[in-house]
């Protein structure tokens, strides 16, 4: 077994994240695929929610044996920025409060150039969704960056320069988002485009330093880019789901958002790109422009 290890860990990194993803659905199949089915049979594949959370708990399960036995790293969860204390929460909540304000904005500004129209959400139903709505923020957003700004951006990072390790990234985190009909690709192209920004800008998230910007040893955390993505995830769930605003017919969806996604509109990418800048100015910030800022694994 240890020369099983001592192979993975001299492989490219895309061949070390194929084994991984491979090995956790291979030791995760006797219960992911019961629950899977079972779901689909009682919801006709309209809800699947504890198939995909069982398989998210068994990866952070095996995830520090794999950190440690590939990277040698003693502090597995620390490698992948689960770090900083309150410093790491601090960081989720003004993240989160910044994806939550960008999309009101997008809504805001639609409704007042006169192309949506704002609708009261069905009474009784706020309450619930409010709360539904910010389990559902804070479970994607962390699970999600545990998976692609955690682990699958630390493996990136041992083989390649921070430059392209965020665009292959951010590709990786598109191409997931995206498995659908050639047809439907080429109907809601934009979309892509816009998955893409998305996975940029939560890396830039990822490398925000978190003690001060004039030192290059300054730490970064997971906190940021969870946050921004619980927070945007958040608030677009309290539009959808509560039909608050709907885009006017006389208005192309290519401006608003082609099927009524946000990311695959005009209006959704220029919205994410003031959110790129500011993640992007804040992670490049003094002495860190020039250099990646250290992760705990920098450190291990």
């Amino acid at each position: 077994m240890t020369q099983v290890w001592h192979v993975i860990r001299l492989s490219p990194a895309l061949i070390r994240i194929g084994i991984g993803l491979l090995a956790t659905v291979a030791i995760a199949a006797p219960i992911f695929l019961p629950l899977y089915q079972a779901e689909y049979a009682a919801t006709q594949g309209k809800t699947i929610i504890w198939a995909p959370i069982a398989l998210f708990s068994i990866f952070v399960l095996l995830l520090p044996k794999w950190i440690r036995r590939i990277h040698r790293c003693s502090h597995p969860w620390l490698c992948l920025g689960m770090t900083g204390g309150q410093t790491w929460w601090q960081g989720w909540l003004l993240y989160f409060g910044i994806g939550l304000f960008g999309v009101m904005l997008l809504y805001g500004l639609q409704i007042s150039l006169g192309w949506g129209v704002f609708r009261f959400p069905a009474q009784g139903k706020l309450g619930a969704n409010l709360l539904e709505g910010l389990l559902v923020g804070i479970g994607v957003g962390l699970a999600e960056e545990v998976i692609f700004r955690g682990w699958l951006l630390f493996e990136l990072e041992q083989d390649y320069r921070p430059l392209p390790a965020l665009w292959l990234n951010a590709g990786i985190f598109a191409i997931a988002h995206y498995l659908r009909p050639l047809s439907e690709i080429l109907a809601t192209w934009p979309q892509f485009v816009g998955l893409v920004l998305l996975g940029a800008t939560l890396v830039w998230a990822r490398r925000i330093p978190t003690r001060g910007n004039q030192s290059q040893s300054a730490l970064t955390t997971l906190g940021p880019a969870a946050g921004l993505h619980g927070g945007l995830v958040f608030a677009y769930y309290q539009f959808d789901v509560n039909d608050l605003v709907s885009p006017l017919d006389t208005i192309p969806g290519w401006i608003t958002g082609i099927g009524g996604n946000p990311l695959a509109g005009l209006m959704g990418l220029v919205c994410l790109s003031a959110i790129a800048y500011i993640t992007y100015t804040a992670s490049h910030s003094g002495d860190s422009t020039h250099s990646k800022p250290k992760t705990a694994s920098d450190r291990r």
